[in-house]
């Protein structure tokens, strides 16, 4: 197929390598200021999901993969591959069925215009914890969002979805249409053999009351913290959200380089009586020596997503790992130290513990997600030019080397994909496997390039190394 005949079947935007306005569409392709250096031969902006099927024709015809990008966070550059880079920032759309309780969300749709568009309707769902990220990406990937512990991970709340197969043919997918490739959808990530084009998600209703609370420690506090926070993770309800991050003070604050550890609350309930003693009833919990501590205050997603993106600013250069763990002290105490020593006063970390109370903590449903662990920990480098890069990827890499002992797996949301085996840690052997078999079956000609990443990663790696593959 020549790309004039692509032109022609896209009502959407259609640039070649070498044309005006085709570096400035690349770049917008990750929002991860450190780049890939891969570039696509043809970028597709599309605007329909008969856009994507012709996209990914094209694709098939000439032999080139397709890849596709649905706006929002982008850690890896995954989204940016040599081939057909299909960019689906124009299927952002939201609707709304109040009454059936049904989300009808295009890809692109961000977390932060879903829960403000849901709040209005006196809905929710478990969107991401961040503003700017899509819900493609995020769905694809399980999606572990804000008030996981009573909803559970988002994709478990995907009533169907439409999907653009490597054939170009579109399908609908359900547990009774398409059972299989469901199955693969929810949690399959960059492995997944198809795009999504639209979803509808099952809602839930608003909680009356939602609260935050933190008390932030020393950074050398963080075992006595740690300690606390395994007897809150058994003790509190599902609805109540216990996370320590690890980071720098704001400059404003005027502290320098001092690092800390602060254990944030977010509670979801009945009423702010109630969110108001449960905040009392952690604060008792939790070691004396706190040398700030924000009383529970009510808030929204909108609040939480304004506290929250401000640690991610656009244009910065990220470098991002995780981990699931069984041992808490091991992983916290791995993440202190790293922050601790960060050429960055900007890199930040998270974690958290599941406890038994939690939707996480019980057996999920059936589905490509198939790896978790009861302890997460994330960790996100950032810092601001490319002279500073191999200082801090030298600086990440190493220092999640010596959590290995204690990694049983990884989230493929923010596994550093460019390093050897990442991938193949983000789901269970059996899932893999049968990842594998499926898009042997629904994609043999390899069209999708999500598939074609090597246990030894392609990600952020040259054209010529991808090409080697």
């Amino acid at each position: 197929m020549h790309i004039e005949d692509l032109r022609i079947q896209v009502s959407g935007q259609v640039i070649a390598e070498g044309e005006v306005g085709f570096t400035a569409a690349r770049e917008e392709l990750v929002w991860n200021g450190r780049k890939p250096q891969a570039t696509p031969r043809v970028i597709v902006k599309a605007t329909s999901t008969a856009d994507v099927q012709a996209a990914v024709r094209y694709a098939a015809a000439n032999g080139y993969r397709a890849s596709a990008r649905s706006s929002g966070h982008n850690w890896s550059g995954i989204a940016l591959q040599d081939g057909v880079a299909i960019d689906l920032g124009a299927l952002n759309g939201i609707a709304i069925d109040r009454l059936a309780r049904i989300a009808e969300v295009g890809p692109a749709a961000k977390n932060l215009a879903l829960a403000v568009a849901l709040t209005a309707k006196e809905l929710a769902f478990p969107v991401g914890h961040c503003g700017d990220v899509a819900m493609g990406g995020y769905l694809l990937g399980g999606g572990f969002g804000w008030n996981e512990g009573t909803w559970g991970p988002a994709c478990h709340l995907i009533d169907r979805a439409e999907v653009v197969l490597a054939d170009g043919r579109v399908v609908m997918v359900s547990e009774t249409e398409f059972p299989d490739i469901f199955w693969a959808l929810r949690g399959a990530g960059p492995l997944f053999f198809g795009i999504v084009t639209r979803y509808w998600l099952r809602l839930m209703p608003l909680p009356a009351a939602m609260a935050v609370a933190t008390w932030t420690y020393p950074l050398a506090q963080v075992a006595e913290v740690t300690t606390s926070m395994k007897r809150l993770a058994n003790v509190l309800p599902s609805f109540a959200e216990v996370s320590l991050s690890f980071a720098a003070a704001p400059p404003a604050a005027g502290m320098g380089d001092a690092k800390f550890a602060t254990v944030i609350l977010t509670a979801y309930g009945g009423s702010m009586i109630e969110l108001g003693g449960l905040a009392m009833n952690v604060g008792n919990i939790l070691p004396d020596g706190a040398l700030a501590h924000t009383p529970v205050t009510p808030i929204d997603f909108a609040k939480l997503y304004a506290l929250v993106d401000q640690s991610f600013p656009d244009g910065a250069r990220y470098g991002v790992d995780c981990l699931w763990s069984e041992d808490a002290d091991a992983t916290f105490a791995g993440l202190a130290q790293m922050i601790a020593t960060a050429p960055s006063a900007r890199s930040n970390a998270i974690g958290v513990i599941y406890g038994r109370n939690s939707a996480l903590h019980r057996r999920l449903p059936d589905a490509a997600l198939s790896m978790i662990g009861s302890v997460c920990g994330i960790m996100h480098g950032t810092w601001e030019t490319p002279d500073e890069d191999a200082a801090n990827l030298a600086w990440l890499r190493s220092g999640m080397d010596t959590l290995d002992p204690v990694t049983t797996g990884r989230y493929v949301g923010h596994a550093d994909l460019a390093r050897p085996h990442r991938m193949e840690a983000c789901h269970s052997d059996m899932a893999r496997q049968r990842i594998n078999d499926l898009a042997a079956t629904y994609d043999p000609q390899g069209v999708f390039a999500g598939r074609h990443l090597p246990e030894g990663g392609a990600v952020l790696q040259s054209p010529a190394a991808i090409a080697a593959e």
